[in-house]
């Protein structure tokens, strides 16, 4: 058939068409009540097949699965039209999940009678028979009467991400050819969706549900499913994905957009987008549209209502899969921050209006967030500059990025850091708050005035999420970096105002990652007081705030927190001969102080011999004040993990969290000054 013909079918098709089947059974998976679970390879479910609902009636989406799991799902597709044989490349499968089920959705065009071929494929070269799930009216193809939807469980064949080659479905061509300009030659293979269930002990505990049938759509009225959750969603509610799977989109046909809840999903197109590529001329045919929803689900809710609608398109719903969190109050990645936030954004209020839009800004359920707010003096162009330039900026965050000991539930390393410069810095800095304040030479006393500057320009509805900062210039008369005020905290300033231009690069990068480390429970010897501790590689030492902790030989210095618990270091007992004897400490090197108060960098690794004495001679057991005139000769100095260890949630921040009080808010003393910075220079 035409393009032009087909194009006159959809126009002078008036009504909406379904036809499905679907039989359900309860049985118990993972120890909660859900519907049963397919078997074996092949076979859509219990029950056997059935014919369709009688063309021309109406008929409602089944249910088939409703499973709880501590996971989730994944979905991909590819077109089969005039090929009959396809690759489905799946990703998303989290590291260090398993599959807990599988299943394989698709459609075929043909006559009134159904072939027994329809139901029969091949699934990466392993033969499967499919369960007929519904029939009904062609979706405006000239050469067929009738269309079929099947299911097989696959779950033995699929072991995680990766390529999944299909071959064998019926198709009367399997050359490629494109069907908008070629002769149709019956049957017509639409496409296949696979979808995969996996689990996984650290994931939040999710239902999945999934319904399935065959409902062709040719007018806006469209096709409504109800995804049951069986049981009230939280609040905040859980993270709600679906997926919208179908025949017959093109991308040169417009129909009125798919909904959830009776809000328009932009992402369900219906532009037959899968694969394979290149595409047809109109597309594949065949969707596999994935939405991750953003406050369309209610606290309250029970279910869903999935719409898809046609006119001018003649579309084929086939199947439907929504999974939401049971618990949008769990904290799953122990960043502080609520799933339910993360998923669906924070209302500060409970008015059902969104305050903080945390999807928008990247946040994840599965890996850990962090937010702040920066303010700033001054936000030039070219430094000397107040507000670091972005790619100052880009240094900060990447410090965090590839933060180890992160634990977070996906896998991933590091911790996603979401700073906020409002419009200054660019789109990649822009959550929506960070501005300029009135430049201030000496914030005297400080405590007050920044407190004074934060209630005037940080909007209360973000102090769940947002830590607070401001790019100063100076505070109390002196010239220190910064402060953070208390341990943990929300808030920080950092003053940079007295250093030559402002300080460099190194030092507003080296600054921001130590004063917002006391923000998240660092000191500045890790889990004490003591500075300049040989053995504590980390911006919190004073040693290496400025410079980094330097690398041996090309590496670049390090500008994050210390990754290891080094061996103590007894003054009174100093082995030279082995360092800081630690393979932790082999990449790196380190900084002491000499008897004459003289900062000494070790030229080669801190895995072996440093001069503590600093007498020549790198060997035998020495006594030494190693760590400077910060503390009494004598000291056991410890080391300390900063990453494994650091405090989410201080103050204000965080599910639970309360404000920092007026007696515990104050100058923490001895922040590294400018006079500091050039009597220690190295």
């Amino acid at each position: 058939m035409s393009e032009g013909v087909r194009r006159q079918l959809k126009a002078l098709r008036i009504v909406l068409v379904t036809g499905m089947i679907c039989v359900m059974a309860v049985v118990a998976v993972g120890g909660t009540t859900a519907a049963a679970r397919d078997t074996g390879v092949g076979g859509g479910g219990v029950s056997p097949g059935v014919a369709g609902t009688p063309i021309g009636t109406r008929a409602v989406p089944t249910t088939f699965a409703n499973v709880d799991i501590r996971g989730g799902y994944v979905a991909a597709g590819v077109g089969l039209r005039n090929r009959g044989a396809g690759t489905i490349a799946l990703s998303g499968i989290p590291a260090g999940a398993t599959v807990h089920s599988a299943y394989l959705f698709w459609s075929v065009l043909g006559g009134a009678a159904e072939p027994a071929n329809f139901k029969n494929g091949r699934f990466k070269g392993s033969a499967i028979t499919g369960l007929r799930v519904g029939s009904g009216g062609s979706p405006c193809w000239n050469s067929v009467t009738t269309g079929y939807a099947y299911r097989a469980n696959v779950t033995s064949l699929v072991t995680g991400n990766g390529n999944y080659a299909l071959s064998g479905f019926a198709s009367g061509v399997a050359t490629g050819a494109d069907p908008f300009s070629t002769a149709e030659i019956p049957p017509l293979a639409e496409g296949a969706s696979l979808v995969v269930l996996y689990s996984k002990a650290s994931y939040p505990l999710t239902r999945v549900t999934i319904s399935n049938g065959y409902g062709l759509v040719s007018t806006a009225t469209g096709l409504t499913t109800t995804m049951p959750f069986g049981f009230a969603a939280t609040n905040p509610v859980g993270q709600v994905r679906t997926t919208f799977i179908g025949a017959d989109g093109q991308r040169n046909f417009a129909e009125p957009a798919s909904t959830i809840n009776g809000v328009g999903v932009s992402q369900a197109d219906w532009d037959g987008t899968d694969r394979p590529v290149p595409a047809y001329s109109q597309g594949n045919l065949w969707d596999t549209d994935t939405v991750n929803t953003v406050n369309l689900v209610k606290p309250g809710n029970t279910s869903a209502t999935v719409k898809v609608a046609g006119g001018p398109d003649c579309l084929v719903w086939v199947a439907q899969v929504l999974s939401i969190g049971r618990n949008g109050a769990a904290d799953t990645d122990g960043d502080k921050l609520l799933d339910g936030w993360e998923a669906n954004g924070y209302d500060a209020n409970n008015d059902g209006i969104i305050d903080v839009n945390l999807p928008s800004f990247g946040s994840s359920v599965v890996r850990k967030d962090l937010y702040v707010e920066m303010d700033y003096m001054g936000a030039e162009a070219t430094c000397p500059c107040h507000l670091p330039l972005a790619a100052d900026l880009n240094r900060i965050r990447a410090v965090y990025a590839s933060a180890p000991f992160a634990n977070n539930p996906n896998g991933q390393a590091g911790i996603n850091l979401h700073l906020d410069a409002g419009a200054a810095r660019g789109a990649a800095f822009n959550l929506g708050g960070g501005n300029l304040v009135a430049h201030d030479a000496d914030l005297n006393p400080v405590v007050a005035q920044f407190s004074a500057i934060k209630s005037a320009n940080f909007r209360a509805n973000r102090a769940k999420i947002f830590y607070y900062m401001i790019w100063a210039h100076g505070y109390d008369g002196g010239t220190s970096s910064g402060n953070a005020f208390a341990i943990p905290n929300d808030s920080f300033v950092v003053t940079l105002g007295a250093f030559p231009s402002h300080g460099t690069s190194d030092q507003k990068v080296g600054t921001f990652v130590h004063e917002f480390g006391h923000d998240l429970g660092l000191a500045h010897g890790g889990n004490t007081g003591d500075n300049y501790k040989p053995n504590y590689l980390s911006v919190m030492n004073y040693a290496f705030q400025f410079t980094g902790v330097p690398r041996t030989g090309t590496l670049a210095p390090n500008f994050g927190y210390s990754s290891a618990t080094l061996p103590s270091l007894n003054e009174f007992s100093l082995n030279e001969s082995v360092g800081l004897n630690s393979t932790a400490a082999s990449t790196y090197r380190t900084r002491w102080f000499c008897p004459n108060n003289v900062q000494r960098t070790s030229p080669g690794t801190a895995n072996g011999p440093i001069d503590w004495n600093c007498n020549g001679v790198a060997s035998g057991t020495v006594a030494a004040d190693i760590n400077g005139p910060t503390d009494n000769f004598g000291s056991t100095l410890t080391g300390f993990n900063d990453w494994a260890n650091l405090v989410y949630g201080g103050g204000t921040v965080g599910a639970g969290a309360a404000p920092i009080t007026a007696q515990q808010n104050r100058v923490l003393p001895d922040e590294l000054t400018w006079d500091q910075a050039k009597k220690f220079a190295h």
